[in-house]
């Protein structure tokens, strides 16, 4: 009998990871993410990690843009957009959004004391609502605080060995 499928609700820093090439976690990123699929666990992402997730890819392509070139053009600026909304696709092709509502916004107030950046409390938030078996972060201080199971990408990597 087969052990039924696990629930894993992925941070935003992991999928900036995965979708921007310059970032030092890239390549555990995707080997993680690729073993999921494989695995075929149920990936979970919080709903509000679309918007950090398309601000902030368009930003570093920006930047990069504006580094190589000195300025960044119509073109370029457009490139970027365009290239976020991408990454919005295939994220949602890889993985479920967890919605959120007020009382997400009131779990999030109560994780304050244990843990006081508001993008992670939301995370943890959609971690409960989602029941999620397990948070993936490569945040050390929400891994160590995190009220439900966190680890980082490489021991994800390795718990998803156990689940063959």
């Amino acid at each position: 009998m087969s052990e039924a499928p696990k629930r894993i609700l992925v941070d935003t820093n992991v999928w900036l990871d995965y979708f921007i090439p310059s970032r030092r976690g890239r390549s555990v990123a995707i080997e993680f993410l690729r073993d999921a699929c494989t695995a075929q666990v149920d990936l979970l992402y919080a709903a509000t990690s679309s918007k950090d997730l398309f601000y902030l890819i368009s930003s570093e392509h920006k930047a990069w843009y504006r580094r190589e070139h000195g300025s960044l053009s119509q073109d370029a600026a457009v490139a970027a957009t365009s290239l976020a909304w991408d990454c919005l696709d295939v994220l949602s092709q890889l993985a479920t959004p967890v919605p959120c509502n007020l009382s997400d916004i009131w779990m999030a107030s109560k994780q304050r004391n244990l843990h006081s950046d508001y993008e992670d409390d939301l995370i943890i938030a959609a971690a409960i609502r989602a029941q999620a078996d397990l948070l993936v972060t490569n945040d050390v201080k929400l891994c160590s605080h995190a009220p439900v199971a966190a680890m980082n990408v490489e021991n994800a990597r390795n718990y998803l060995t156990t689940l063959k």
